[in-house]
């Protein structure tokens, strides 16, 4: 008998190792870049970073957006060579627009759909999915477990990696840089971070290249996704602001 109670010990203990191996086996990218592509994504903070040249001379473009999906606002403090910055709010109707030139600056106010509609930056925010990327990418990248969930990384030169950032996804057309498609890439350095529900909160790109021999490179970090803080425009910005929606008729 003590010999029967030890046997289905043993096999109650190898179970319950079997459970805990399989519970932190490691997953895969594969699967976990699709984790993170099925995140629904309701806000999130947005840093972009640009150094390139234009008719040979060097630009840089850099700022912060932040993005709310319901309701929708959206927020933008955007700059670039450090003499033009346009700080922006959108809602479900108008868009307030703070623009700075040569020391000058005001608020403007105009009806949203007189430019563009709310389905156009929701269409941004799906474009901005740069994990919509195929198996051969996803394979890329190295899973490490991180303190609040998985952590996945490249870095490398990778053609299959470069021209779906680039033409497949939102890179290229958040990117002020218009030649970026067709650039000799340099570098790639990107980082996926997911929580232990496997839901995506960060994203990270770093990429150089060159463009008719000048190197250029951009950095875009999609962060706080789904931790923002509830967007609402300042009371300030609407009741300081000029509307000049009549003169766009």
């Amino acid at each position: 008998m003590p010999s029967k109670k030890k046997k289905i010990h043993l096999l109650a203990l190898l179970a319950l190792i079997s459970l805990f191996l399989t519970a932190c086996a490691k997953p895969s990218p594969q699967s976990l870049v699709k984790k993170a592509r099925q995140s629904k994504i309701n806000n999130f903070q947005l840093k972009i970073d640009e150094c390139y040249y234009e008719n040979a001379k060097p630009v840089r473009f850099y700022g912060q957006i932040n993005y709310q999906r319901s309701p929708f606002v959206m927020q933008t403090d955007l700059t670039q060579s450090g003499d033009q910055n346009v700080k922006m709010w959108l809602s479900q109707r108008y868009a307030y627009v703070k623009y700075y030139k040569d020391q000058q600056e005001a608020w403007y106010k105009a009806k949203l759909s007189q430019f563009t509609t709310i389905s156009h930056f929701h269409q941004v925010v799906k474009d901005m999915d740069t994990l919509t990327l195929s198996q051969k990418s996803a394979k890329l990248f190295t899973v490490s477990q991180a303190k609040n969930g998985w952590h996945l990384s490249y870095t490398g030169k990778s053609q299959h990696l470069w021209q779906e950032i680039t033409e497949t996804n939102g890179l290229a057309s958040l990117s002020s840089n218009n030649q970026m498609a067709k650039a000799q890439l340099q570098q790639i350095k990107m980082t996926i971070d997911l929580n232990k529900q496997k839901q995506l909160t960060d994203l990270a790109i770093y990429v150089k290249y060159k463009v008719k021999g000048q190197t250029s490179s951009t950095k875009l970090s999609m962060l706080k996704v789904n931790q923002q803080k509830k967007l609402a425009i300042p009371k300030t910005v609407i009741k300081d602001s000029v509307d000049v929606s009549k003169l766009n008729k």
